[in-house]
């Protein structure tokens, strides 16, 4: 656990780093929770960067930019990092930086619905994970906002994306949560940290004392997993616990990711659709450690060839996102995504699963008080309408069961496949 917390310790010392974009960029056109968003290009068309490649379809989607300038090669199935296929829209890079013209305006004399027009234009999604289209989260329906938080608890092992990113663009990140407080009019706004970031205090502290700024509160918390679940975090800071199925706006709350503030930023101030990321590299079998800012649609393997790394050894396994609730990359052809937050490389080990000993060592540590060895149970008795009997929905996926779990038994195998499941039936 200790050489864990060193090596986030040290990729925190890392500067933000450019790598060289991709010959072949692949976009998802299922970047977020919703539908897929549909092509507005051709194969064989001329784009720029910045240029919408795909439109968002129906209300909960999410639009998709060009990352660089070039040719539209395909529009087709392409394997997700975890094997399954999705349509992606493969854009071959012709490397000459030809961007595209986006008009400016004075940010001071927007309208709230302008700025949500541009945040809907420029296809934000939250980029802590749940990829929630962010125009929807800001339309607020006439809901009064209490409470901003901005949540920078990056509390999963390994990744200091979020960290590096509050480092260095700090004063692009309170920019950023003054423009969405025009929207959201919170009269509470807090920035939450964990413990182990206390060391960002310092940079936030000019900020803080300017008269624009000084209403802002930053909130250190815990170190403690998952701090940064949306509900967990809310319950931290404002001491309320959400009844199931109630939205946060629904109680006078807004939670956004650090990295989605900072999107924001970018779509309003500087007219730029959401076309990067910023993805920490690491774990005990990388060459490499750091953060790299990389374009939308970069495959792994560029990544790892970036890092002297030709391919994945036998002997290890690269993990998209963090270590709790990534994905096992089983084709490395899979491209980064507007929710993936790292890339990190770990040695193979061996798992022996046994039986469920009905320890309720899973029901104790769930932050959701669900019972995850009746979704094991279930699915492994192809029993999925019995699923939901036990709120399978509301599961976020944390795997802190799977961890807590003394038989290993693959209770997130099972939450993320009986998911799908539930997802085939409804269909």
């Amino acid at each position: 656990m200790m050489h864990i917390f060193s090596m986030k310790r040290d990729t925190k010392k890392k500067s933000i780093e450019k790598i060289d974009n991709a010959p072949l960029l692949y976009l998802s056109l299922s970047q977020h929770i919703g539908k897929p968003a549909e092509p507005v290009v051709a194969i064989g068309e001329q784009v720029k960067k910045y240029q919408i490649i795909a439109q968002g379809a129906g209300v909960m989607s999410a639009n998709i930019h060009a990352p660089v300038s070039g040719i539209i090669q395909s529009i087709g199935k392409h394997p997700q990092a975890e094997g399954s296929m999705t349509d992606m829209i493969v854009l071959a890079n012709d490397f000459r930086y030809e961007e595209l013209v986006l008009p400016s305006d004075d940010v001071a004399g927007l309208t709230p619905e302008q700025i949500i027009a541009l945040i809907k234009d420029a296809g934000i999604v939250g980029e802590g994970g749940a990829q929630f289209p962010t125009h929807i989260k800001y339309t607020l329906q006439g809901h009064k906002i209490d409470t901003f938080i901005i949540n920078g608890t990056e509390c999963e092992p390994y990744l200091t994306a979020d960290y590096i990113l509050m480092k260095e663009y700090t004063s692009q990140l309170f920019e950023g949560i003054t423009i969405v407080n025009k929207i959201l009019n919170a009269s509470r706004i807090v920035l939450s940290i964990e413990e182990q970031n206390k060391d960002l205090l310092d940079v936030f502290r000019p900020f803080l004392a300017k008269t624009e700024y000084n209403h802002i509160q930053v909130k250190v918390l815990p170190n403690q997993y998952p701090q940064g679940g949306e509900l967990q975090l809310i319950k931290s800071v404002t001491g309320k616990v959400l009844p199931r199925g109630v939205l946060p706006r629904d109680e006078g709350i807004i939670v956004s990711n650090a990295g989605t503030v900072y999107a924001v930023y970018k779509a309003v101030a500087e007219r730029k659709p959401l076309t990067e990321r910023i993805v920490t590299i690491s774990g005990e079998e990388s060459k490499r450690i750091g953060n790299l800012e990389v374009a939308i649609g970069t495959p792994i393997s560029h990544i790892l060839q970036s890092q002297g790394l030709s391919g994945i050894p036998d002997e290890d396994i690269v993990v998209l996102g963090g270590p709790m609730m990534g994905k096992n990359v089983v084709d490395t052809s899979a491209p980064v995504t507007k929710g993936s937050s790292g890339v990190l490389l770990f040695r193979k080990k061996e798992i022996k699963r046994n039986n469920c000993i009905s320890c309720g060592y899973c029901v104790d540590v769930c932050p959701m008080h669900l019972m995850p060895m009746k979704f094991e149970e279930n699915y492994r008795k192809e029993k999925y309408s019995q699923l939901e009997k036990y709120s399978l929905s509301l599961c976020i996926e944390c795997a802190a069961c799977e961890y807590i779990c003394p038989s290993d038994v693959p209770l997130i195998e099972s939450i993320k496949k009986g998911k799908q499941k539930q997802r085939e039936i409804n269909n």
